[in-house]
């Protein structure tokens, strides 16, 4: 298996395992820690030693999750042999935060680190997105 891969049919097993043990409501709570768990882990991996080059946001989209979560998901591109795509998402809980991120970070340039092997992998570390764009403590 790819070191680099994330192994997701064990992540969507002990989702299952987790909604039939504590029931819908825990194991969607345990889902959404799940998800801000890779974010992190990929952006441990970026900080391991993953090499860095400059991207620039080139677009952002909220989306509702739920009645009182929204997702702000931002397009970069970024070059390394040829011009290359990534996403980055965070989690609000107004979507009027999420509005105002999406506004903040539009046309910036920040640093996206990718990985050596497989340049098509990347990740924006939160720190990073956070010194561009300015953003206030709400955001955080």
């Amino acid at each position: 298996m790819n070191p680099h891969h994330f192994p997701w049919e064990p992540l969507l097993f002990g989702f299952f395992k987790l909604l039939k043990v504590f029931g819908v409501i825990p194991g969607a709570l345990a889902a959404f820690g799940g998800r801000k768990l890779y974010q992190k882990w990929r952006q441990n991996q970026a900080m391991a030693g993953w090499p860095a080059t400059d991207a620039t946001i080139l677009s952002g989209q909220v989306h509702q999750h739920s009645r009182w979560s929204y997702w702000a998901e931002l397009t970069y591109s970024y070059y390394v042999g040829e011009y290359r795509a990534g996403k980055y998402v965070r989690h609000f809980r107004r979507e009027e935060q999420a509005d105002e991120f999406v506004r903040q970070a539009k046309d910036k340039h920040v640093q996206v680190h990718y990985n050596n092997a497989d340049p098509d992998k990347s990740v924006i570390l939160d720190r990073d997105l956070e010194m561009v764009a300015m953003l206030s403590p709400a955001f955080r």
